[in-house]
């Protein structure tokens, strides 16, 4: 970044994006930058996967426009995505000022892939949506590391707003920032991990959650059906608006310190996953995508349940712009 260069400059500046992967993280990746007028250049090995992503994406943009979230017709935001199919996308990308990977999470695909982008300009900041590695393990010999940086999303990536950012050893103060302000120029919500650690800030406290939820379970306390209505009627419904440290202030830090002293002791502490988990998983019972999880799916069920959940996180979209814009 130039020495009079803000990261709000750089920001605005950009005009085109670059997404490494079509599947489901890189279509809601690929799809918000599309919405907020960016280019975006979206590469894929597969031309199959390619129409499906953007085929989704029309669906996710129509589906919105329905709801009232935005105005922006389906061609309007098509016209903002270039398919690629290729095997080298580092050939793809002139004019990307960033490029986001969004491969599986398999150690050495990424890191073969992070080596070819390396390649890149000088100025194209380079970084992974990965969920469970290091930024330092994905890096670890490149060059040029103080452009390279982890943006993690989290799904449905088109209507989550929440994106953590973090570093390999190396990234540059001025690489977090320029990410920061554009992702808040695409209405997003940028938390800048400060420490690295196994599974960033919010796959953890999801983690602690569900050990927690398997105790119970297994246990025979509550339903599966009857915990997510519960959740979703109780913890779920308040944290949409009052995040954890603030309803602590709300309750007293007195109260809650008294209810984890009587609480935590008692709390789960097992270190795998919980055993009906396990039992579902040794039967190939995967959820959506196998017809059968914690609840059972026909095909036509499961995309019925699918619009639901995103019908309703527009719906919260809509009033969380309204409090962020009053």
């Amino acid at each position: 970044m130039r020495a009079e260069e803000t990261p709000s400059d750089w920001s605005n500046a950009v005009r085109r994006v670059g997404v490494i992967g079509a599947g489901t993280m890189g279509e809601g990746i690929a799809q918000g930058f599309a919405e907020a007028g960016i280019a975006v250049t979206l590469c894929d090995t597969s031309g199959a996967q390619l129409r499906r992503c953007t085929g989704a994406i029309a669906r996710n943009v129509a589906l919105a426009r329905s709801c009232g979230l935005d105005e922006r017709e389906p061609a309007a935001v098509a016209r903002n995505i270039d398919p690629v199919e290729t095997d080298a996308p580092e050939l793809a990308l002139a004019g990307c000022a960033l490029v986001i990977e969004t491969v599986p999470e398999l150690p050495d695909l990424k890191r073969r892939i992070f080596a070819s982008l390396a390649t890149l300009p000088g100025d194209v900041l380079i970084a992974s949506n990965t969920s469970s590695m290091t930024m330092d393990a994905i890096t670890d010999g490149l060059l040029s590391r103080e452009r390279m940086l982890g943006v993690h999303y989290f799904n449905p990536a088109h209507l989550i707003p929440a994106v953590e950012l973090h570093r390999c050893a190396e990234t540059s103060a001025a690489t977090v920032a320029k990410v920061r302000a554009l992702l808040d120029r695409i209405g997003k919500v940028p938390l800048v991990i400060e420490k690295s650690v196994p599974g960033l800030v919010i796959n953890r406290l999801t983690a602690a959650l569900m050990r927690e939820i398997g105790y119970l379970l297994d246990e025979g306390v509550v339903s599966p059906r009857d915990l997510d209505a519960g959740v979703k009627a109780s913890i779920g419904f308040r944290m949409a608006w009052v995040g954890p440290m603030e309803g602590s202030d709300f309750t007293g830090l007195d109260t809650g310190a008294r209810v984890q002293s009587a609480l935590l002791p008692t709390l789960s502490n097992r270190a795998g996953p919980f055993q009906q988990l396990l039992d579902r998983v040794a039967r190939g019972d995967l959820g959506i995508k196998t017809g059968r999880g914690w609840y059972d799916y026909t095909p036509d069920q499961a995309a019925s349940i699918t619009e639901a959940r995103d019908r309703g996180l527009i719906q919260q979209m809509k009033l969380f712009r309204g409090a962020r814009n009053p």
